[in-house]
């Protein structure tokens, strides 16, 4: 079974985020499990190239250091990212934030991933109904 970055690496719809990930670095502990929200490429339009903390931070705001399925999600649960900050999983929409999630529980040897249709920017996330999670202008 491939790692999370080794099935990244296969996606062909998610290859913009792929090459966020390697501009990254990012390594992940193969003893450890993860989810990573993968944004697939028309989510990571909006993506700009940015200084390269600006990338690391939006790369980490994608994996939480454990695994979830779709199973576990829950309505209305925070969960801490590898950024530091938390992500709202809803499992009512199955959504991550104000992502929906578009294909659940990719399967690899050190977790799961789900591809969604929209990039995650790290912000203050609440699981309140009233919370947005767009982009601020």
């Amino acid at each position: 079974m491939k790692s999370i970055i080794e099935k990244v690496e296969e996606l062909p719809d998610c290859s913009v985020f792929f090459n966020l990930l390697k501009k990254t670095g990012i390594e992940l502990d193969e003893n450890k499990s993860y989810t990573l929200f993968l944004p697939n490429n028309k989510a990571c339009e909006c993506v700009e190239e940015g200084l390269p903390e600006e990338v690391l931070d939006i790369v980490k705001y994608h994996f939480l250091e454990e695994e979830v399925r779709a199973l576990d999600l829950v309505p209305y649960k925070l969960r801490k990212t590898l950024h530091g900050k938390d992500v709202c999983l809803e499992a009512i929409k199955i959504q991550v934030n104000a992502s929906h999630i578009l294909k659940a529980d990719i399967k690899c040897s050190n977790g799961t991933i789900h591809i969604i249709d929209r990039i995650l920017i790290p912000k203050e996330a609440s699981c309140e109904p009233t919370t947005s999670y767009y982009a601020d202008k």
